[in-house]
């Protein structure tokens, strides 16, 4: 009796693991699928990206957090060392 259930327990087993095998592929070309669509309506469309999108230079992220923000926000965000911060320094003063 404890043979049968085990036999049982073995098959469902069996069944789920490749039920979820089959799930990730089918999930994985689903996500192909529409990536796939998406880039092709991109580049259908031919305005997806144009100078008006852009923010001006001195206005974007990196001219706000050099200007505004400490040295330590902008260090971090830009993953530099403290070294690098004293060379820039020392150059941003001969210009």
């Amino acid at each position: 009796m404890a043979t049968e259930h085990s036999d049982v327990l073995l098959l469902l087993t069996d069944a789920f693991v490749k039920q979820g095998e089959a799930l990730h592929d089918v999930r994985r070309e689903v996500f192909r699928l529409l990536a796939e669509e998406a880039w092709k309506v991109t580049m259908r469309s031919r305005h997806y990206l144009t100078a008006q999108c852009l923010d001006m230079p001195c206005d974007s992220a990196w001219m706000v957090l050099y200007r505004y923000e400490t040295d330590i926000n902008f260090l971090n965000a830009t993953s530099l060392t403290k070294y690098v911060e004293l060379q820039v320094c020392c150059i941003r003063c001969v210009y």
